[in-house]
């Protein structure tokens, strides 16, 4: 027969106060102030593209600033999604943040007919970082030497585009639409290996963030036919831009921002908003990113998250309009 068991007072005393212990330290836990550990930046898309150079500079700067270490964390492939679906999935806590892009979260859903992410509604959009105009570009070796060359060759021949970003795809097909020409998308993972390939001969054109090309169009390597800004860059003055060559409606311009999982507390989306926006300002971010052909342009919370929610059906209708068939 089981003998019954008996607590005797000091046992019940003693287990009363492990469990206010416990209780206690869950609450502390709860309560610790953020950041009390690293944080990792999100990038879907592959080392040396805008978004990639933004987030390391926004990576140096902010560490210091919350008094952690900020990571920055790669995750190429599909246009973005995967790391942007990463980004979507983690813990709401100010511990995953995700630096998007009109790519990512303007443009992705007139791609898919199915995304694994809502590129509004599964993330608190932060800050917009900058705005970054696209420049078409062609190998220097090439015989295109303004932007009607390129033009009259693809209406006698196929040509191939390369495209590494959802944005560079729509510009490439809007473009085609505008001047009747032909040619032929070929997908890259991200912007850096198209330009590779552009630069050996496997493509024909390209059109790519200012801030990706910059170097090789100073070194001669590449030539800029036309840019997509309202003004020419500072940086290329003799490059004219498309409204200037006649294409009034092509005004497709790339953003890139920060962003968190949905549901993540106000507390802490505000002060990233504080922190990041203080960091745009210092002159050395400043002086790179316009160097990289970025006008940076920080907003408050809720402009960015109109902005968005506009970029997003700005970019959809400019798909439909380039007859993008959705995969």
């Amino acid at each position: 027969m089981t003998q019954p068991s008996f607590l005797s007072r000091r046992d019940v005393l003693a287990a009363g106060t492990l469990a206010a212990l416990g209780a206690l330290s869950g609450s502390a836990a709860a309560q610790s102030p953020w950041p009390s550990k690293p944080i990792t930046i999100v990038v879907p898309f592959s080392p040396g593209s805008a978004t990639d150079t933004s987030a390391r500079l926004i990576a140096e700067k902010l560490g210091p600033r919350l008094n952690v270490p900020v990571i920055v964390d790669n995750k190429p492939g599909a246009s973005g999604t995967i790391g942007s679906q990463f980004a979507a999935r983690a813990q709401p806590d100010g511990y995953t943040l995700i630096l998007t892009s009109s790519s990512t979260h303007s443009a992705t859903p007139a791609l898919f007919r199915k995304l694994s992410f809502d590129p509004t509604g599964d993330f608190v959009h932060v800050i917009r970082i900058a705005t970054i105009p696209m420049m078409l570009v062609v190998r220097s070796e090439a015989p295109y030497r303004q932007l009607q060359d390129l033009v009259e060759a693809s209406r006698t021949k196929p040509l191939a585009y390369a495209y590494g970003s959802p944005t560079s795809q729509i510009a490439g097909a809007t473009f085609n639409r505008l001047t009747g020409g032909d040619a032929n998308a070929v997908p890259y993972k991200s912007q850096p290996p198209a330009v590779t390939d552009l630069l050996g001969g496997q493509v024909d054109y390209l059109f790519a963030d200012l801030s990706v090309v910059t170097s090789f169009m100073q070194a001669g390597r590449l030539r800029g036919l036309a840019f997509t800004g309202k003004t020419r860059a500072k940086g290329f003055p003799a490059v004219p831009t498309l409204e200037e060559l006649g294409h009034q409606n092509f005004d497709l311009v790339v953003w890139v921002g920060v962003a968190v999982p949905a549901k993540t507390p106000d507390a802490i989306t505000q002060r990233l908003n504080h922190e990041v926006a203080a960091i745009l300002r210092e002159p050395d971010v400043l002086q790179r990113l316009e160097s990289l052909g970025m006008q940076v342009a920080p907003n408050t919370l809720a402009e960015h998250a109109d902005f968005t929610q506009a970029q997003r059906r700005i970019w959809t209708q400019r798909a439909i309009d380039a007859r993008i068939e959705p995969q």
